[in-house]
C-alpha cells in the first residue's frame, strides 16, 4: 500500500516535470524541469529495486545531458525565449485526457508486482552485464554501437578541424 502511494507521488513529480518542459516559456526553465523529470525517473527505479539503473539515470541523464543542454544554451547566447506554434493548443488537453485514461486502464489491469520483481533482477549490475555480454543476446549490437560512436567522433573531429582551419 505504501509502495503504491510513494510510486504515485513520484509519478506526479515526473509528470509535473514533463509538463514543465513542454509549457516553459524559457529554455533554461525547460531544462530545469527536464532535470526534475529525470530525477523522478531515477526515484521510480529506486522504488522498483533497480538501484544501478537509478545511479546511471542520475549520472548520465540528469548529470550529463542536462548540464550539456545548459552549457549549450548559455554558450550560444541564443534568444532564451521560446516561441510557441500558433496551432495545436486546442488538441493538447484532449490528447492528455485520452492518454491519462489509457494509462489508468493499463495500470489497473496489469498490477505492479511482476514489473517490480523483473526490474529488480535486471536492474542490478550483474543483471545488466549479463544482458549486455550474454553471447546469445547483445554483444554484436553493443560492439556495433561502439563502432558507430567512434565513427561519429572521428567525423566530428574532422569537421571541427576543417572549420578551425578557415
Amino acid at each position: 500500500m505504501i509502495d503504491s502511494l510513494v510510486f504515485f507521488i513520484i509519478s506526479a513529480v515526473v509528470i509535473a516535470g514533463a509538463v514543465g518542459v513542454v509549457m516553459a516559456e524559457r529554455i533554461f526553465h525547460a531544462v530545469l524541469a527536464l532535470a526534475l523529470a529525470l530525477l523522478g525517473v531515477a526515484a521510480v527505479f529506486v522504488t522498483l529495486g533497480a538501484e544501478f539503473l537509478a545511479v546511471i539515470q542520475v549520472l548520465v541523464y540528469a548529470g550529463g545531458v542536462v548540464v550539456l543542454f545548459l552549457f549549450a544554451t548559455m554558450l550560444t547566447k541564443s534568444d532564451l525565449q521560446l516561441k510557441r506554434p500558433p496551432r495545436g493548443d486546442e488538441l493538447a488537453p484532449v490528447s492528455a485526457v485520452v492518454f491519462a485514461i489509457v494509462a489508468l486502464f493499463y495500470v489497473a489491469s496489469s498490477g505492479f508486482a511482476p514489473l517490480g520483481e523483473r526490474i529488480s533482477v535486471l536492474g542490478s549490475v550483474s543483471g545488466v552485464g549479463g544482458l549486455i555480454f550474454n553471447p546469445q543476446a547483445y554483444v554484436i549490437p553493443f560492439e556495433l554501437v561502439g563502432l558507430l560512436l567512434l565513427a561519429a567522433m572521428i567525423g566530428a573531429i574532422f569537421l571541427a578541424k576543417k572549420e578551425a582551419a578557415k
